[in-house]
């Protein structure tokens, strides 16, 4: 599947929904406190293609849930509880803004000099594509976009380091290593994204020709690489494959925790586009267009 035929939108799920009294016994199997974890009552949707446990302590650390273990797990390094404060001078309405302003010092110079920005009040149940409206309404089909769902806290260290800090961060999404993970599939983005998170829009309408791009379309290549990198920490099972190439294109997994047992990788209907080297990393930067903040 290329990038033109990826949709939008999924007609599929993209996430699974895990009711109150699994999370319950998830989270006190995770290390936090029984008698916190008793108040826990809401259903949390998990995205595909990540750890479900290391998903859901996420949310729970975001959503204020004490858990004393943090330093332990070097994915929850950047986690604040409070996610994330949106700038004051963002509202509801697409405005056109400096990324100095946003970021409120220089941000790195492969980072556009304007972006769009703007909140939006997300209800679950509805359609995902009214998140994105506001730049539909200005740009129609003349643009293709991807999407990145992050914690509103990086968004600062997003502008500042240019989308570098991806390298050095822990990160639950590794179906092709590490790498700048994106996908053309909006409602996947946002679930990604969770609580107190924001919406990363990239204009991903022309390439440079001297990027190197590889689209993982043959499966047993797909499989190898997946659970080469989900699987990196059994020293018994085999490398992923090496790809060289700035920008990798593949389904995501529908299993991560099945393939963390080695069992073989399942994929989705979504896709997923990653930078891999600098070059591809850089690529994304350039392209970043909008910023929306989710409630």
């Amino acid at each position: 599947m290329t990038l033109e035929d990826a949709p939008q939108q999924s007609s599929k799920s993209v996430a699974e929904t895990f009711p109150a009294d699994r999370i319950r016994k998830i989270l006190v199997e995770f290390g936090f406190n029984k008698d916190d974890v008793a108040l826990w009552d809401e259903p949390i949707e998990v995205p595909f293609g990540v750890p479900s446990s290391l998903f859901i302590a996420r949310t729970a650390i975001i959503s204020g849930l004490k858990f004393q273990h943090i330093d332990l797990y070097p994915e929850f390094d950047y986690i604040q509880t409070h996610g994330g404060e949106i700038p004051k001078f963002v509202n509801k309405k697409i405005q056109s803004l400096s990324t100095k302003q946003i970021l409120g010092g220089e941000p790195r110079n492969t980072i556009p000099e304007n972006i769009f920005i703007y909140e939006y009040i997300y209800k679950p149940k509805e359609q995902v594509l009214n998140v994105v409206s506001q730049i539909m309404d200005k740009f129609g089909n003349t643009k293709k976009f991807l999407y990145r769902g992050i914690n509103t806290h990086d968004i600062r260290e997003t502008l500042l380091e240019g989308f570098m800090e991806v390298r050095g961060r822990a990160s639950m999404r590794k179906d092709f290593g590490v790498g700048l993970y994106a996908t053309p599939d909006i409602e996947y983005a946002i679930k990604y994204a969770g609580r107190n998170g924001s919406l990363l829009v990239f204009d991903w309408s022309e390439l440079d020709r001297d990027l190197t791009y590889k689209i993982l379309d043959d499966l047993e290549v797909w499989k190898a690489t997946v659970k080469g990198f989900i699987c990196l920490g059994n020293n018994n099972k085999p490398l992923p494959q090496q790809h060289y190439e700035d920008i990798i294109q593949g389904p995501i997994s529908s299993n991560y925790d099945a393939i963390s047992h080695c069992h073989e990788p399942v994929p989705l209907d979504t896709e997923q586009i990653v930078g891999k080297t600098d070059s591809g990393i850089k690529a994304f930067a350039n392209r970043f267009f909008a910023i929306v903040y989710l409630r």
